[in-house]
């Protein structure tokens, strides 16, 4: 027993090291850090539904509507210059989550004939509504219709002169 209790305190220091060693492999082992999935910040958004999106066609008063899904990272990045831009020039921004729509409903379609703007998406040249499921896309609606449409981020000073431009902002 003497001999035993001898060799151990004789090797302590490598047996602590091989303790260490077995603890952080443990670790590394079975404790896993899953990436937190980030979303899109809706906070200063009116989220909408697809029969509320379709609503702000019904009217003559400008909005501006942006439609993308929660984990788009080019939505994520563009969330910033649309709050600035709707704090600055005071106007709501009207958000539909792409995910929430069941593209078989006759709610879908008609979004889609809604909007009709014509578009150039790198070189195609066909209706807005085609490139749908590109996001973030940035719709400003005025007298019923689409007036103004953008697949991308846009800098929040270039949002400032479109929501001007087109009424959005007062």
């Amino acid at each position: 027993m003497e001999k035993i209790k001898k060799h151990f305190i004789d090797n302590f220091a490598i047996y602590a090291v091989i303790l260490a060693c077995i603890v952080v492999l443990s670790v590394a082992l079975f404790i896993t850090n899953k990436p937190k999935l980030e979303k899109v910040d809706t906070s200063m958004f009116k989220v909408v539904t697809i029969e509320k999106a379709l609503e702000l066609f019904e009217s003559n008063e400008p909005k501006l509507l942006v439609m993308s899904v929660p984990t788009c990272t080019a939505t994520i990045n563009y969330v910033p210059y649309l709050q600035i831009a709707q704090a600055k020039y005071s106007y709501t921004t009207y958000y539909l989550d792409l995910t929430t729509i069941d593209t078989s409903r006759e709610e879908f379609k008609k979004l889609q004939e809604k909007l009709d703007f014509e578009y150039n998406f790198y070189g195609e040249v066909d209706k807005f509504s085609k490139f749908i499921e590109n996001t973030p896309s940035t719709i400003i609606i005025k007298n019923k219709k689409q007036v103004f449409g953008h697949i991308g981020s846009i800098n929040t000073d270039t949002l400032g002169t479109y929501v001007k431009l087109y009424g959005v902002s007062k």
